[in-house]
């Protein structure tokens, strides 16, 4: 079979109304030996979707009377995860923008073909891998939890950190991990952060919260040194701005003197808040805390309310490039010149970069290419808990050499993941 070909077997289904266009693809994926299946509408392309095993969608945007974007709308709720490749003659604008409300769907785009489609790009774009992590995640219906659910889970430590690690761009060793908050409540199963995180701000329990996350973080940093004291490992931690304030000062104080960890191995990564750059008491904190070691990241730059007020006002010395941008930019041209210009910014500025969701190897080649510092994603790993942690660092001690850095995955996966 050709290097195009799919591993799995899954075929390509092709969702397209135009009789010519069909025969030029399905000619094409011919070529390249890839099994296809066809749909002129939304509904067989549903059908076939539940009872054909197909890995690929090529859809096209226009089907006659109908809209492409009304399978997208479906596709994250239909496991398995599918890879979808947007075959459209409309405008290249349009089609990111169409690339974007996919994945604020859950669903993965491998790319986008404009009409006449190239036989090799097409190839290029079929050689891509459905990643392999729940991307419908998001989708699922969230639990239904109180306040008091969350005060009864911080009180009997169901709250963990996962940790989540992060490499160096230009070299490929790992410079340290995000400690990440997971919620694996025995009765109601995994409850998403995206829950219960706005739920502990809004029922005034953040500051609990962030402080359980804070100290096991340094506690597994501190143990983590010592067994790689080679690494400088740093560890990074969300802090919301609402938990901000002289009593986050005196805490992280506290915790560093009692786990030993030096300040300049806590990140915390302040995520932006509508009135984070207009604080006086924020920027107070902020500023001791950098007096201190402490190194401060803008988490999500360019996503939240005051993004440049903040970098203005705020002693931030890193800047956390959001996945969106992140895993749009080797498609979609707006999003790459956005996130080249916020690295030149940020390094004008003297800043640290580091881009999240990571999770291809053209992501990762554009953000080398913009001099991007450093980064985290499925590329390497997901979030770990700790001891799969440092069962993934001794899998790379004595490998960490940067002259045989690729500028792929030098860093070896754990089985299973």
């Amino acid at each position: 079979m050709t290097e195009a070909s799919n591993d799995r077997g899954g075929a390509a289904l092709i969702v397209e109304d135009d009789p010519v266009q069909i025969k030029i693809i399905q000619a094409m994926t011919n070529q390249l030996d890839v099994e296809t299946v066809m749909a002129t509408n939304v509904n067989e392309a549903l059908r076939l979707l539940r009872d054909t095993s197909i890995e690929w969608i090529l859809l096209d945007l226009k089907l006659g009377e109908e809209f492409g974007l009304d399978l997208l709308r479906n596709l994250g709720a239909i496991q398995p995860p599918r890879s979808v490749i947007l075959v459209s003659g409309c405008d290249k604008k349009t089609q990111a923008a169409a690339m974007r409300l996919a994945q604020t769907q859950g669903v993965h785009v491998a790319g986008s073909l404009s009409k006449p489609i190239n036989r090799d790009e097409l190839g290029r774009l079929l050689k891509q891998r459905t990643p392999n992590h729940p991307l419908q995640s998001s989708q699922r219906e969230p639990a239904a939890v109180c306040a008091a659910d969350l005060a009864s889970a911080i009180e009997a430590g169901e709250i963990v950190p996962l940790y989540q690690p992060k490499i160096s761009l230009s070299s490929g060793i790992p410079i340290g991990v995000e400690a990440l908050a997971r919620w694996p409540s025995p009765k109601m199963g995994n409850i998403s952060a995206d829950v219960f995180i706005p739920l502990a701000e809004s029922s005034g329990q953040i500051r609990s919260l962030t402080e359980i996350v804070l100290r096991k973080a340094l506690e597994a940093c501190a143990r983590w040194t010592d067994e790689f004291p080679h690494l400088s490992l740093s560890v990074a931690v969300n802090v919301s701005p609402l938990a901000i304030d002289w009593a986050l000062l005196a805490f992280v104080g506290t915790v560093l003197k009692e786990t030993g960890v030096p300040a300049s191995r806590l990140v915390l990564e302040i995520t932006e808040g509508n009135d984070l750059g207009n604080s006086f008491e924020v920027s107070d904190v902020l500023t001791r805390l950098r007096i201190i070691g402490v190194q401060l990241s803008i988490d999500d730059f360019g996503t939240g309310y005051a993004s440049l007020l903040s970098l203005f006002r705020m002693p931030f010395n890193e800047l956390k490039l959001d996945r969106a941008f992140v895993s749009s930019a080797s498609s979609d041209v707006d999003a790459d010149r956005m996130l080249r210009s916020i690295v030149r910014m940020a390094h004008e500025m003297g800043l640290r970069t580091i881009a999240e969701g990571i999770e291809t190897e053209d992501a990762l080649r554009c953000l080398q290419d913009y001099g991007c510092d450093a980064g985290q994603g499925w590329l390497w790993a997901p979030a770990l808990t700790e001891n799969n942690l440092v069962q993934w660092l001794r899998s790379g001690v004595g490998g960490w050499v940067p002259a045989g850095y690729d500028g792929g995955r030098c860093v070896p996966a754990l089985p299973g993941h």
